[in-house]
């Protein structure tokens, strides 16, 4: 006598293949863009930024490419420079953690006499700024 086994067949959910995907949130993006226009407007006239734009997805040809003209893992996405002074900006949404090569590079970065901070709001870079001695001509409250 053979028994026959009969799987349980899920039913067809048709309205699953129909949901869009969720939107990707860039909250460090929109972070980063905040803080720019902040730094555009405190900074000093003697002060110099800009952003370091090392992530995001990459074809393995352009990321070697990248790293033949000396992309270097783990760097800050902000500097600030003012009167031979430089401070390192990383700028982490509230959940975000620091990558293994972003704690080493700001190590390196220490150690070689600059500042770096890691900030998860406006409020956070404008208080690092003036903790590293920055002179800033705005405030954000």
């Amino acid at each position: 006598m053979s028994a026959s086994v009969r799987r349980a067949v899920r039913p067809a959910m048709p309205w699953a293949e129909r949901l869009p995907a969720p939107p990707r949130q860039h909250l460090e993006d929109d972070l980063q863009r905040s803080v720019v226009a902040f730094l555009r407007l405190a900074l000093p006239p003697d002060a110099v930024h800009f952003a370091i734009p090392n992530g995001g997805k990459r074809h393995p040809r352009e990321a070697a490419r990248m790293v033949g003209l000396g992309l270097v893992s783990g760097i800050p996405d902000i500097c600030v420079i003012h009167r031979g002074r430089v401070a390192f900006i990383e700028l982490k949404a509230k959940r975000g953690v620091m990558s293994a090569a972003q704690k080493e590079m700001t190590r390196r970065l220490l150690y070689c006499g600059a500042e770096v901070c890691l900030c998860r709001s406006v409020e956070e870079v404008e208080a690092a700024l003036r903790e590293a001695c920055v002179p800033l001509r705005a405030s954000v409250a």
